[in-house]
């Protein structure tokens, strides 16, 4: 969960220090401190946005802390109004990167075409990279809710299943006929996704050929409001953290984010004792391992991060 200020990781670190000197409560949730009255006036401001003792504006978004373990937020990330309209995009069978070498991907520029109507690639043959031909216009964004069907001609992939019985990815892998079950898109706006690991899990990024003549097909919808770039709107403490360094002040924004790091902190926790590095990426990854080691987790929970170190010896 992201809130409009640092990262809560980010801020957990830098408030240890200062939190180690206040006593821990005897048990139950994280001690509240009694109201104090709070300026109205900004603690920083700049002309994009204002932080307050309990709350972060910035233009029509506010993020608020109704207490220190309850926060309420707003706010929407700008990004998918300033969207490129050009898509990146390859193809995937089985769900594995095996179209195209790295960089080399499948460019289409999804801006609205003479007439109107619904956006669709050419006839793409598998393995062979396609770079729509019409330069990106400048300061032209993806429009909302876009609709883009895309074409993949599958037939010399289908041809090789039928002649020697195998297809042969660039990397010089062999795919057997019985073994082919699906062929997915993967790219760089959503839902389209880079994480081909997952694409067997996402069923919307299936491409499929109805009328059996080797065309497969998938339409999307690009630039959806569902996938915009969001906050949750509230969160409330619900994980008991009263085990670790406690943490309290005159600014309930400062208190809650604390909170709210120490509940991620224990979150990020696996079953087996080591830290989680993502939703969807299991196992201990090197990289970001060290980095929240680094940052809080050292100090936080030592044996959990000795634990995640010795499991990449």
């Amino acid at each position: 969960m992201k809130y409009l200020l640092l990262p809560a990781s980010l801020l957990a670190g830098n408030l240890l220090m200062t939190s180690c000197q206040t006593p821990k409560p005897a048990a139950g949730r994280a001690a509240t401190p009694p109201a104090r009255p709070l300026p109205a006036r900004p603690v920083w401001q700049s002309a994009a946005y204002a932080i307050f003792p309990d709350s972060v504006v910035q233009g029509p978004y506010h993020a608020r802390a109704l207490s220190a373990t309850e926060l309420t937020s707003n706010y929407r990330s700008p990004a998918n109004a300033f969207q490129s309209p050009q898509v990146a995009f390859k193809f995937s069978l089985n769900g594995k990167d095996n179209e195209l070498a790295p960089g080399q991907d499948n460019l289409f520029l999804a801006v609205p075409r003479p007439g109107g109507g619904l956006l669709e690639t050419p006839v793409l043959v598998f393995g062979q990279r396609y770079v729509d031909p019409a330069p990106v216009p400048a300061d032209v964004y993806l429009a909302p809710n876009t609709q883009l069907k895309i074409r993949l001609d599958m037939r010399p992939v289908l041809a090789a299943f039928q002649k020697q019985g195998y297809y042969t990815t660039y990397k010089g892998d062999k795919i057997y006929k019985q073994d082919f079950k699906q062929v997915f898109v993967a790219g760089n706006t959503a839902p389209l996704s880079w994480d081909f690991d997952n694409l067997v899990n996402k069923p919307e990024l299936e491409l499929h050929d109805p009328d059996g003549d080797g065309i497969y097909e998938v339409t999307l919808t690009l630039n959806a409001p569902a996938d915009a770039k969001t906050t949750a709107t509230s969160w409330q403490q619900s994980v008991n953290t009263t085990d670790f360094p406690q943490y309290s002040s005159g600014y309930p924004l400062a208190d809650a984010l604390y909170n709210l790091a120490l509940e991620e902190a224990r979150r990020a926790v696996e079953p087996d004792s080591t830290l989680r590095t993502g939703k969807e990426w299991g196992g201990v990854w090197t990289r970001d391992v060290s980095y929240s080691i680094i940052l809080a987790q050292a100090t936080l929970q030592p044996r959990v991060a000795m634990n995640s170190l010795l499991r990449k010896v």
